[in-house]
C-alpha cells in the first residue's frame, strides 16, 4: 500500500488527498507536502481512509523507492494526479 494515492472518509481532512509514505498494523502514516508535512506525516486509521489509485509520477516513484521526497514534490505529484483523476 505504501506510495498509493488515498483519500480521507473521515475527519476534519474528508475528502482530502494524501500519499502513503508508511504503513504500520493498523496505521497509515499520510503527507500531503502541504498541510501534511513529510517529516511530520498524519497518522490515520486504514478504516479512515480509501485508496484512489496509483500514480506513476517521479515523486511517487521516490516514495515507493524509500528514496527522500520534497514537500513540494509531493504537492506537485498530487496536483496531477488530482487533475487527470477529476477529468
Amino acid at each position: 500500500m505504501k506510495a498509493q494515492i488515498v483519500r480521507s472518509l473521515a475527519g476534519h481532512d474528508r475528502g482530502r488527498l494524501y500519499c502513503v509514505l508508511e504503513e504500520r498494523e493498523d496505521f497509515l502514516y499520510l503527507a500531503d507536502g502541504k498541510t501534511r508535512r513529510v517529516n511530520a506525516p498524519k497518522r490515520k486509521r486504514r478504516s479512515h481512509a480509501a485508496v484512489v489509485g496509483e500514480s506513476r509520477h517521479p515523486a511517487i516513484e521516490k516514495v515507493r523507492a524509500g528514496q527522500p521526497v520534497g514537500d513540494w514534490e509531493l504537492r506537485r505529484a498530487l496536483a496531477a494526479f488530482r487533475d487527470d483523476w477529476e477529468v
